[in-house]
This record gives structure tokens, sequence and C-alpha cells, in this order.
């Protein structure tokens, strides 16, 4: 892990919500691989950051979950459309050119990066994140922790726990669960798509997207 990689890491769950987060947007990258091994996230991670070490820098950047159909050996079939979204400040926009047309080492695998378009964040009073890691393992837990993470960015607005998930990032594997807080007001959802929660935004753990409806919980 490099250095860069390791300070991205640091900071508990309060410094990270108290933070003001700079100005950040999502640039969307064409992406072009047949097949992801299980765990391939963190590598992915890795081989971004090892472009564009400035990622590293940001406690609010991370990479969105990569769309797919899991397969029996909990690899992902990629589709032929696929798309990489990576959560960025926005003054970082012009420097993520850098990941136009990069060939990315997975280990087993490479995936190669297109042409990347800017896309600002939109107000919706739904958010919704498929998984947020809070460091907790029971879900009651999970959810105190969730409601004090919201309480420090001044939002108290319902919320709603899901599917229960493992991701390895730190070199580990963490406990997350899917998450979908609605009722917000337009700068609270501005400022928690901005903010995000708890650990592992690298991986895609806490950065939310809009979200129309709140579904059941798988």
């Amino acid at each position: 892990m490099t250095a860069a990689v390791r300070r991205r890491n640091r900071g508990g769950l309060a410094a990270q919500a108290s933070a003001s987060p700079p100005e950040m947007v999502d640039v969307v990258f064409d992406l072009a691989a047949d097949r992801l091994p299980q765990g391939f996230e963190w590598s992915l991670y890795q081989a971004i950051a090892g472009l564009a070490p400035w990622i590293a820098d940001s406690p609010h950047a991370g990479i969105h979950p990569v769309r797919g159909a899991r397969v029996a050996d909990g690899g992902l079939l990629v589709a032929r459309r696929a798309k990489l979204a990576v959560r960025m400040p926005r003054d970082r926009v012009c420097a993520a050119s850098v990941l136009e047309g990069a060939v990315l080492d997975l280990g087993d695998t490479t995936a190669r990066l297109g042409q990347g378009t800017f896309r600002k964040f939109r107000f919706a009073p739904t958010l919704y994140s498929p998984r947020v890691s809070m460091g907790e393992d029971d879900e009651q837990a999970f959810c105190a922790r969730v409601a004090a993470a919201l309480g420090q960015l001044g939002i108290q607005r319902p919320f709603v726990s899901g599917r229960r998930v493992e991701v390895s990032f730190d070199e580990r594997a963490h406990v997350a669960f899917s998450l979908a807080v609605h009722g917000l007001a337009e700068a609270q959802s501005l400022l928690l798509q901005g903010a995000g929660l708890g650990h592992g935004h690298a991986v895609g753990c806490g950065l939310f997207i809009p979200h129309k409806t709140i579904t059941a919980p798988e």
C-alpha cells in the first residue's frame, strides 16, 4: 500500500463527518472489462490512485460500485456499456484526464477506461448507497452510528438499512449495509452527497446517489 493510500484511510468517523467537504462531483468513464475478480474494488482503487495520487488526499473521494452480474465464485461480469464513476473534488476534474485511456492492472485481469464525462450532483429527497461501512457488524449498532454521523452533519431524517455485505479495503474485510436516507431538503441532499458516510469511500462505501423510492431491504 502506498503512503498516499494509507493517508487516505486515516481518521475516524467523527473527523470525516465534521470536516467541511469541498465541492464534489462525479466523473464517469466508459469501462471495458470482461470479468472482474472477487474483491477487485481495492485493487481498482489502488490502480486509480497510482495514476491520480491526489485522490488519496481527499477523504470524500472514492469510486462508485461497478454494476454487473455476480457469478458463483464472487466475480463480476461487466456489461458491454459499463461505466466507472469516480467521485472527486471539482477542482480536480481537469487533472482526471490522466485516467482517460488508462489500462488498470487488477492482478488477474485488466480494465480499460475510456473518455470521461463530468456529472454534477442533483437534488433528490431520497439518497441511496448500496453499501455503508460504519465499523459495526451488528445492524442495530450500525444504525446507531449512522444516526450519530447524520446528526454531526446536521441531518435528522429517517433512514432505512438493508442488505448486509462484506467488502475489502485497507487489505481486510469489512461489513457494510445498504442505506437509504429520505425526506432530505435540497441543502441536506447535496451535503450528504458531498460528504458521504463512514469508512471505505475508496471502494464505494458511503457514497450516495439520488434514489426515487425506498425499496424493501433485500
